[in-house]
């Protein structure tokens, strides 16, 4: 293979290069959530509370994949880095084969168990019976997600953005056609309801991770996965858990933190469960970008310091620390100034846009905090010390964001949200200490070239 642009493209034009197709595909990824939540809430207030009481669910499956990803992306750069090709291929062939394994385990927990689960969630008969619909079709097709989304991330390590952005543009697009095609019944199909809304997602699902596991197969630029003469590695499955698990660990305790706080709500109001959905649609929004640089982030991290060059390390995580700083400030101020417009735009009638509008204002001051946190658990992952990034998520969602809310909780409903910016800015502490202590470490020590 050639010399790696991840070693000698400028870093600032490096790095734009690679976030701005993650960003665009990341952003139509949120329109996609937000028109997909607009065409739910048409139906009524209780679809869309179904929908937000799936998205633990989603939070799950989001996890699995994106924490395979993450392990392979960080061997994938590393290994480019070291010049060793075949172990990189090898990754990424081993990857796909358990991503499989893993969706056979989700749909038969989806055959089995979806009307148990959901009954958990919820005590409302009309909510309860368009949620389980959701849930069970979504587990039963979760290899779709789970394929796009580890391979996409794949693809990065890759160094290569086009494609995955690719990937996630047609997805949405299709989406978003099918969404009232099959929720309204228009053209001649049947009104299904939220089981269009799932069934529109599948399909876009099954086209995106066709068109990832189509890519990895037939490109002529980078690496191409091969199944003949594939030989199980269980150092490499080893090495990609190891990363990827603390990483599927942290997503997971969204999920949790969600149910958690939804269990917490539930007794104040019910509407407030919507409410909460409703921020985390919209959040989504802000967060995506941030998301999208750090995966372009973690990448060029990963092969620099394989590479050992300690100066385009340096470089990359100044450059990232001031785009996402700039990205955040501008989120905070539209959360600021326009959370009325945001609920209307999910037609809120007044007892949610009474609880929604200080919502939305006093949970959106952990965007700040929340940026450096982010920049510095993706450093950690580059590197391949996805226990660092467990623990600065630990620390945010369960020790100090769960009993705040409880508290606060006792005193009024208003109060909980401020759980949000208490809790990252007291993470935030935290993840100073093991970043510096890690960059000594490791990084200081590397030659500059």
């Amino acid at each position: 293979m050639s010399e790696n642009k991840m070693g000698q493209k400028p870093v600032l034009q490096l790095l734009i290069s690679m976030s701005v197709p993650i960003v665009f595909s990341m952003m139509i990824l949120s329109l996609y959530n937000i028109v997909d939540s607009y065409f739910v809430s048409l139906i009524s207030e209780k679809a869309f509370r179904a929908v937000s009481l799936n998205f633990p669910v989603h939070q799950i499956i989001l996890a699995l994949g994106l924490g395979i990803g993450i392990g392979v992306n960080s061997i994938v750069s590393r290994r480019l880095g070291e010049k060793n090709t075949l172990e990189a291929r090898d990754a990424i062939t081993e990857s796909i084969i358990i991503i499989l394994v893993i969706s056979v385990i989700l749909a038969l927990i989806g055959f089995l168990f979806t009307d148990t689960l959901f009954n958990f969630f919820t005590n409302d008969i009309e909510v309860y019976n368009m949620g389980k619909t959701y849930m069970y079709y979504t587990l039963i097709f979760s290899v779709f997600p789970l394929i796009q989304i580890s391979q996409e991330k794949t693809i990065q390590g890759l160094g290569e953005m086009i494609a995955p952005m690719l990937s996630q543009i047609i997805g949405a697009l299709i989406n978003i056609i099918l969404d009232p095609i099959l929720i309204f019944g228009y053209f001649g199909f049947p009104e299904l309801g939220i089981k269009g809304a799932v069934i529109a997602t599948i399909i876009s699902q099954s086209v995106g991770a066709i068109f990832c596991i189509l890519y990895l197969l037939f490109n002529k630029k980078h690496l191409r996965i091969s199944f003949k003469n594939f030989k199980f590695n269980k150092k490499l499955t080893k090495e990609i858990f190891s990363i990827g698990f603390p990483a599927i660990i942290m997503q997971s305790m969204m999920a949790f933190l969600t149910i958690s706080l939804n269990r917490i709500l539930i007794p104040i109001s019910e509407v407030a469960v919507s409410v909460l959905g409703l921020y985390y649609k919209m959040q989504s929004f802000i967060f995506m970008p941030v998301a999208g640089v750090a995966q372009a982030f973690q990448p060029i991290i990963g092969y620099n310091y394989g590479a050992k060059n300690k100066l385009r390390v340096d470089e990359t995580i100044k450059y990232v620390l001031i785009i996402d700083l700039i990205i955040m400030s501008i989120g905070l101020l539209i959360f600021q100034i326009f959370p009325k417009n945001m609920l209307l735009f999910f037609n809120s009638n007044k007892e949610m846009m009474a609880i929604g509008i200080p919502a939305l204002r006093i949970i959106s001051l952990y965007f700040i905090p929340s940026c450096i946190n982010w920049v510095s658990s993706t450093f950690f992952q580059a590197l391949g010390f996805g226990n660092y990034s467990l623990l600065i998520s630990l620390l945010r969602q369960v020790i100090f964001m769960l009993p705040l809310a409880k508290i606060f909780s006792l005193i009024d409903l208003n109060y909980i949200w401020f759980a949000f910016p208490i809790a990252e800015s007291a993470t935030l502490i935290f993840s100073y200490i093991l970043f510096k202590n890690t960059y000594k470490k490791k990084i200081k020590p590397l030659e500059i070239k």
